[in-house]
């Protein structure tokens, strides 16, 4: 089995509400004094709590090394709706404001982000008056070497708060862990809102699986020096490219012909 690392932070509500439900289902121990928990029984499974904004936390690697690390976070928007969101970690731009550094990308682990969409949505009519979304990449950290993954609850304190919401996450993510289906149909995504509809019926529905997503907001930053991150950022081979053909704008040939002898190009 794959060694997965939970990070949680003490600044943060919905953080704190996941980790509460962690300990309280499943027994674990401290090691060596640390803020770092192991989970006792057959499955490898970890905790780290720190005390600063996860999305700043570039050494965590040096905390606890692991296969994979899942960060467990609030999810903050300007809307404020009611959202359970996952991403993968970068700065597709020339810019990085909260955390990372600017043009780049970190590790992702489709396969894993597949399944526990899948299975959150499964329990929709649980959290009815939630969205349940993907993301596209815009934070970090981003220097670590192995995959990340964000889950998130938002977006103000009512669902930082919220149990039920915490519980089915939590759920979802074990599940996704301990039972992990694999597809080898791994793409990228180009264009469209920073929260996808497509791209997350995409991997919901259809055997494919998704290795981040650039928005439309973004897009004008993407280069080869990109292209070639995207390439051997995931812990499988990409083979597609996912264009939401209608939100690319002006940058549409650029970014097509750039991806066209890389990727089988995926219309949606």
């Amino acid at each position: 089995m794959i060694n997965s690392t939970f990070i949680v932070s003490e600044k943060d509500q919905a953080s704190m509400n996941m980790l509460n439900i962690l300990m309280n289902k499943y027994d674990w121990k401290l090691i060596e004094k640390t803020r770092t928990y192991k989970k006792l029984g057959e499955n490898e499974l970890k905790i780290i709590i720190l005390n600063e904004e996860m999305i700043y936390c570039e050494n965590i690697e040096k905390i606890e090394e692991s296969d994979r690390y899942i960060f467990l976070s609030r999810h903050v928007s300007e809307k404020k709706m009611p959202a359970l969101t996952a991403h993968f970690l970068g700065n597709p731009s020339n810019d990085s404001p909260y955390g990372g550094k600017a043009m780049n990308l970190a590790y992702t682990c489709p396969n894993l982000l597949k399944n526990y969409m899948i299975n959150l949505y499964e329990q929709k009519n649980k959290v009815e008056n939630y969205e349940i979304t993907l993301e596209a990449t815009h934070h970090g950290p981003t220097n670590i070497s192995k995959p990340c993954l964000f889950v998130e609850i938002g977006s103000q304190s009512k669902q930082w708060q919220d149990s039920i919401a915490g519980e089915i996450v939590i759920n979802s993510i074990i599940k996704s862990i301990e039972n992990e289906k694999e597809t080898n149909m791994i793409g990228y995504g180009f264009g469209g809102p920073h929260y996808s509809k497509k791209f997350t019926k995409l991997i919901i529905e259809n055997k494919y699986s998704i290795s981040g997503y650039i928005s439309r907001h973004y897009i004008k930053y993407f280069n080869q020096e990109l292209l070639s991150q995207i390439l051997n950022i995931s812990d499988q081979k990409i083979r597609y490219a996912f264009i939401d053909k209608k939100g690319l704008g002006k940058d549409k040939q650029r970014i097509i012909n750039l991806i066209k002898n890389e990727l089988e190009i995926i219309y949606l």
